[in-house]
């Protein structure tokens, strides 16, 4: 197992690194090519172990936590009947469409709303995927939003009555409803009373003890996984209760931001990077997983070219009744298209593939999984053409890497000029200047390692000589700033206007942390 996390862990890591070098390409895209060239390394492929549904859902389990963490709470009690619809009459509504649609290709009636059921959860995380670069309309924008946040509660509640379906040969409606409000029920209460033990329990200890900040963050990873195993261990939707904590604490977070800012900044920090890793490791797992099993069929002879008609047919199906459903809600031809398309697929879909392992023959588990993984990849495939041509475009990524540049040059520059207009010692000052040179970029690959050199060798700087470096830089810092406060009036704020600054207020944390940094 330790094995396998790393091997996934790194290349979840490259998949980031070469998704830095082409940021026109959706790290997903990436991830899979990655999972694909794992699976063909027979080396690597046989050091990864085979996978369950608990695997997955325990790491979609902070993914949705924090997507639950980015919605304001209040938005739940405006968006509700939103909510009911796209999460509950949608939901079946398309279960039972792409069911009957894939059964006219020959496939078992219950079988074939089993995988009807697979296909509706949808991924918030590999929409926004999708439409990076675009902007997306603010009213289609909420609701996929709040769709992909509570639609798979019955996604859940739907697979497992269907795979009991055809495992016993007959479906049950009034279990299948009464499972529903049952789990959809408790998962709610359980998710607000973990998250009101989880948020009393932190609150009290930022009053108490000032310096557990690390403790913070490390209560913060494992809250999801807490919430979720409690759930689940109740017989309740371990999903819905893990949106219902990330929602709540959406709320602490806003009214306790300041009391311990440092860990409310590490905090932010880490869950960017859980959310990227965990997302990063689905889609290598998703690319890996198809070869394992297409290179099985072919072993043992037996490769049946129907899984493509029948994604086809899911992918399909899904769009048609998506857009049915935006026009009933008045969404207009053009915002039900958008809303159409965005309904992307991901880590969910894949996690539920592996609940029905037990109720389905190995055949049809080979069916069920290419299936769902083709129209995976054509859930975020298709939306990355067509939303080029309907969805206005915001900066391009050079653009704006461009005019981040220009300001960084610009602010730096003032920095500097800060610098040279007040006395220090030579070797203070080109110390100070380097640093400042370093903040956009200027310096060489050269010059780094000549500097490392000095600083290896040379004696340390004495106490003045570190008080005046230091105030030296933070009167430059204070520079960058003022500069970018005048700038921001004439650039509206955009994006990475915030991202200039945030890293000044980032360097001079770093300076004033003396004990730490020196």
């Amino acid at each position: 197992m330790i094995i396998s996390i790393t091997i996934l862990l790194v290349a979840a890591t490259f998949s980031s690194i070469i998704a830095g070098f082409l940021p026109h390409i959706s790290t997903n895209y990436i991830s899979i090519i990655i999972g694909i060239i794992l699976a063909l390394i027979v080396p690597l492929n046989q050091q990864v172990m085979s996978f369950h549904s608990e695997i997955f859902m325990y790491i979609v389990a902070p993914l949705i936590y924090f997507e639950g963490q980015t919605t304001r709470i209040n938005l739940i009690g405006k968006n509700l009947r939103q909510i009911i619809g796209t999460a509950v009459l949608l939901v079946v509504t398309a279960t039972i469409f792409t069911g009957v649609a894939v059964s006219l290709l020959g496939v078992p009636i219950a079988f074939a709303f089993l995988m009807g059921a697979l296909s509706t959860p949808t991924d918030a995380t590999a929409t926004e995927s999708v439409s990076k670069g675009l902007i997306v309309p603010e009213k289609q924008e909420n609701i996929l939003k709040m769709e992909s946040l509570f639609n798979d509660a019955t996604g859940i509640i739907l697979v497992s009555a269907m795979a009991l379906w055809v495992k016993n040969g007959h479906l049950n409606y009034q279990q299948t409803i009464l499972d529903f409000i049952k789990s959809a029920g408790g998962g709610i209460v359980i998710g607000i009373l973990a998250a009101i033990l989880m948020i009393s329990f932190r609150q009290l200890l930022s009053r108490t003890n000032r310096l557990a900040y690390n403790a913070q963050n490390m209560l913060f990873v494992i809250t999801p996984f807490f919430v979720y195993f409690i759930a689940e261990e109740m017989r309740v939707s371990g999903i819905i209760a893990v949106v219902c904590a990330g929602l709540m604490q959406n709320s602490e977070g806003m009214r306790s931001r300041f009391i311990l800012p440092r860990q409310y900044h590490n905090g932010i920090t880490l869950m960017d990077l859980l959310q990227e890793i965990l997302n990063n490791i689905v889609f290598v797992i998703l690319g890996l997983l198809a070869v394992r099993i297409i290179k099985s069929d072919l072993i043992h002879g037996s490769p049946d070219i129907q899984w493509i008609s029948i994604g086809l047919t899911l992918y399909v199906a899904n769009l048609i009744i998506r857009y049915i459903y935006g026009l009933v809600i008045g969404l207009g031809r053009k915002g039900s298209v958008i809303f159409s398309l965005g309904g992307v697929h991901g880590a969910v879909t894949l996690a539920l593939v592996y609940m029905v392992i037990s109720s389905v023959t190995s055949v049809q588990f080979s069916t069920v999984v290419l299936s769902e993984m083709l129209m995976i990849i054509l859930s975020m495939v298709v939306p990355s053409i067509i939303f080029q041509f309907i969805l206005p475009h915001d900066l391009s990524a050079k653009r704006i890497a461009d005019q981040a540049k220009r300001l960084r040059d610009e602010m730096v520059q003032e920095g500097i000029k800060t610098v040279q207009g007040i006395y220090l010692p030579d070797n203070v000052k080109q110390s100070v200047l380097y640093d400042l040179r370093d903040q956009k970029n200027a310096t060489t690959f050269k010059e780094f390692w000549h500097q490392w050199v000095q600083a290896s060798r040379r004696t340390e700087f004495n106490e003045q000589e570190r008080e005046l470096e230091q105030r030296a830089l933070l009167w430059a810092f204070r520079a960058e700033r003022q500069y970018l406060d005048t700038v921001s009036q004439k650039e509206n704020m955009r994006g990475y206007v915030y991202d200039l600054y945030n890293d000044v207020l980032l360097s001079e944390s770093i300076l004033v942390d003396r004990n730490k940094f020196y």
